[in-house]
């Protein structure tokens, strides 16, 4: 055998690395946690997003079968597969309005401990979902082989919500450590819930901007007539979102979702136990105008994005407000 020859024979061909296979064991294990009729879709290429998520109904029987319909409704899923993990517990201290100022903990109360994946994650990684805004979540998933779970945290809320607020600037260091909460588990109750609201974001940023929008517009009005006409006209356009009835998770969503129904079927106003008939310029109507109720629907509508900014953004994070409005009940309650 020449020299060529022996050097062809021992050449080696492409090799598979014990990561591949450990990535390959967390995408199936996330696979398995997911509702069988949602579709996750790998990314590529991947420049830190690995899947994108669609979120389809829970299926309607048509005969022998059921089907399913897309929802419109998507999120974007960061995988990280780990065989044996890195957990810690989490000190977790009350805080004010990061929203407001920088992160100000206080240190003499401590709102729980929380049981957390520690892993860290390149800033580089971390700017691009910051780029990338808030309109459409991207989620870390953790996969820990050992204990066959997947636990996620919202990486843009992670960023707005944690490293901003506690670091002049979160990206003067090469690696950030993100906490996961283990409770934050794709496959249970909460995780089913956590993924269905995250990926309705979209949805209700649309909508927030038009409330905003028509609210203003209302304010515009230089009759009551013109007010009157305007306010059906913007009721229609809204009646129809097929959130208002799919949001189980924060309630005030149906609360007003039920009242923007019924102003644009019948005119009836229903404001906190207020009852404004449709036609009545009557009795109640010379104490509180209508024009002020149909003005204040619409106030109440045009609110609503800056509590989900300021309180719902926060759920699931591993924070004191994420803590108190998000966590699931314990075995004691």
């Amino acid at each position: 055998m020449s020299h060529n020859q022996k050097r062809y024979a021992v050449s080696s061909a492409k090799k598979q690395s014990e990561q591949h296979l450990i990535d390959r064991a967390g995408q199936e294990l996330l696979k398995s946690k997911l509702p069988k009729h949602w579709v996750l879709r790998e990314y590529r290429p991947d420049y830190g997003l690995d899947f994108a998520l669609e979120i389809f109904s829970e299926g309607e029987e048509t005969g022998k079968s059921k089907t399913y319909e897309t929802l419109g409704e998507h999120l974007f899923i960061q995988l990280k597969t780990v065989e044996k993990p890195n957990t810690s517990e989490l000190k977790v201290y009350s805080r004010g309005n990061v929203e407001k100022a920088p992160e100000s903990l206080d240190k003499k109360e401590l709102v729980c401990i929380l049981d957390t994946y520690a892993f860290s994650l390149e800033v580089s990684e971390l700017a691009t979902v910051e780029r990338m805004g808030v309109g459409v979540p991207v989620l870390l998933v953790l996969a820990d082989l050992e204990n066959e779970r997947c636990s996620f945290v919202c990486l843009n809320d992670y960023v707005d919500k944690i490293l901003i607020p506690k670091h002049a600037d979160y990206r003067s260091a090469g690696r950030r450590t993100i906490h996961v909460p283990w409770r934050n588990e794709i496959g249970t109750e909460t995780g089913l819930i956590a993924l269905r609201w995250y990926a309705k974001r979209p949805k209700l940023f649309a909508a927030f901007q038009r409330f905003v929008y028509q609210y203003a517009e209302l304010g515009w009005a230089q009759t009551e007539d013109e007010l009157e006409e305007l306010s059906r006209y913007f009721a229609r356009r809204i009646a129809n979102y097929d959130f208002w009835d799919d949001v189980d998770m924060w309630i005030p969503i149906k609360w007003w979702g039920d009242r923007v129904k019924k102003f644009n079927q019948t005119g009836e106003i229903e404001l906190f136990g207020a009852h404004v008939p449709a036609e009545d310029r009557g009795g109640d109507w010379v104490t509180v105008p209508r024009p002020q109720h149909i003005m204040e629907l619409w106030r109440v509508l045009a609110l609503l994005p800056r509590t989900y900014e300021d309180i719902c953004r926060e759920w699931f994070l591993p924070t004191s407000l994420g803590e108190h409005a998000s966590a699931p009940p314990s075995e004691e309650d």
